[in-house]
């Protein structure tokens, strides 16, 4: 019997004397609650109260408490219960810091009161910052504040979740529980950061891989992986990568592979990935405050066609700029096209523009000023409204008047880079092997659909066009 009274009084005296009062604050001397590193690839601060009710750990392992510490807080029941813990929220929080401490409010549905306890079914978790102190709000223990500190200018993520097992063996895990709810989190974001682009290319070409350069005004930790998934959206293509350019932060190069033969939209949007709230985001991302978009254009060809509408050619030439989706700007002579309207309207129809070679075809080289008005304006008025601002001279024979005279009308000298002298008959596979060597994006090429036999012309331009479709050039007229 006596030894029986000795061993309660016992545990009474211990179980008195290890309980701290409510409301303990952590201390100033700068000693935090566990914490330890995460596994990622940019090592984040991470700190950790874990929480947990005394009278549930005796109730369901029958013994006291095993372990407590005076430098740890803890938010805990006051209610001797064996139902689950109560639910317990984060109730406010800043929407952003500015790389000092700032305060979070907890908020339990029942009164809980403090203890130094460590092993609590619901755990305070801050990543990327550290819990300076943790103290009871109002007078019942319903409202708890949180001030933590955060790890420089990164984002801060907040969370209360319970344990689903002991945290560690030097733990007293009495009663340990599997989770029952959603964890609470929120994300607390550091300073805003800009982003923009500093270089992308001009053009692209189809399955040929191209980089764009983004520039940040700070470095910014976040997980190559999520910039790529959460952060940038690709029409007409996909994102090979992300890459840190000499490792740094803040410079990122992004691998892009157009699909398809259209322009290659380039959307970065943090927010739409990681969530008005960020919470879809483990890194940094939601720092970063701009929005943009960018469009790399296809590599575009400018086919050109001279000395039409001719019945025969040009009927044929329109098939075969139909089946490849090809528009092409047609330099027309003036009397063909009051012989053949019809052509003139099927052109049009079919998304092709019209421009001057004057009326019969002449040459301007030595013209007088008065005969080169008369043979363009003549051409540009049959054409009305069809007509664009530009000409170009037959034969390219042109004087030192050529391009003002031209300017004085409105109208633009267009010549072109590639020609493949198709007009002398070397035949089709020549005109077409000549027409691929020299393609490059924005070039003309200069070809004829009238004025002789152009058989060589269209079997050297379908062969051409089935040959380059692999490079998804997009053909456009120069000319609008």
């Amino acid at each position: 019997m006596l030894g029986a009274a000795a061993t309660l009084f016992a545990f009474w005296f211990l179980a008195n004397l290890w309980a701290p009062a409510a409301g303990t604050d952590f201390p100033s001397t700068g000693r935090f609650p566990t914490a330890h590193a995460l596994a990622a690839a940019d090592v984040d601060a991470r700190t950790e109260i874990p929480v947990r009710s005394p009278a549930q750990s005796a109730a369901q392992s029958g013994q006291l408490p095993l372990f407590s510490d005076e430098n740890s807080a803890a938010i805990v029941s006051s209610l001797p219960s064996t139902q689950s813990t109560p639910p317990v929220r984060i109730a406010a929080s800043p929407a952003r810091h500015d790389g000092v401490e700032f305060e979070i409010a907890i908020r339990f549905a029942e009164p809980v009161r403090g203890t130094g306890f460590l092993d609590w079914p619901f755990s305070l978790l801050v990543e990327s910052g550290e819990i300076r102190a943790l103290s009871q709000v109002d007078r019942d223990g319903f409202e708890w504040s949180a001030r933590i500190a955060p790890q420089g200018r990164r984002s801060v993520s907040v969370s209360l979740a319970q344990r689903s097992s002991c945290p560690g063996a030097e733990l007293s895990c009495l009663a340990v529980r599997s989770a029952s709810g959603p964890e609470t989190r929120v994300v607390v974001a550091g300073p805003p950061v800009s982003a923009h682009v500093v270089e992308h290319p001009t053009h692209h070409m189809t399955g040929q891989p191209v980089e764009v350069l983004i520039e940040l005004s700070e470095p910014v930790w976040a997980g190559l992986r999520e910039i790529r998934d959460r952060a940038i959206q690709v029409t007409n293509g996909r994102v090979l990568g992300v890459n840190r350019v000499d490792g740094r932060h803040d410079l990122w190069r992004v691998s892009l592979l157009p699909e398809l033969g259209a322009d290659l939209e380039v959307a970065f949007s943090p927010r739409i990935g990681c969530g008005p709230d960020g919470l879809r985001c483990t890194g940094d991302l939601h720092r970063i405050v701009d929005e943009f978009g960018l469009t790399i254009p296809a590599a575009r060809l400018h086919l050109t066609f001279d000395d039409g509408p001719h019945p025969r050619y040009t009927p044929q030439v329109l098939d075969v700029l139909a089946r490849y989706q090809a528009r092409a700007t047609f330099f027309v002579v003036g009397s063909s096209v009051a012989a053949f309207p019809e052509l003139i309207e099927r052109i049009v129809r079919e998304g092709h523009t019209l421009a001057n070679h004057t009326w019969n075809h002449e040459s301007l080289d030595g013209i007088s000023e008065q005969d080169f008005n008369t043979t363009l304006n003549r051409t540009q008025d049959l054409l009305g409204e069809h007509a664009t601002a530009c000409m170009r001279p037959p034969y390219y024979a042109m004087d030192e008047h050529t391009v003002s005279r031209a300017e004085k009308l409105g109208l633009r000298v267009v010549l072109g880079e590639i020609r493949p002298r198709d007009w002398t008959k070397p035949g089709a596979l020549e005109i077409a092997n000549r027409l691929v060597a020299s393609a490059a994006h924005g070039r003309i090429a200069i070809l004829h659909d009238g004025g002789g036999d152009r058989t060589q012309t269209i079997e050297g331009l379908e062969l051409a066009l089935a040959y380059l479709e692999q490079f998804g050039y997009a053909y456009e007229p120069i000319c609008r």
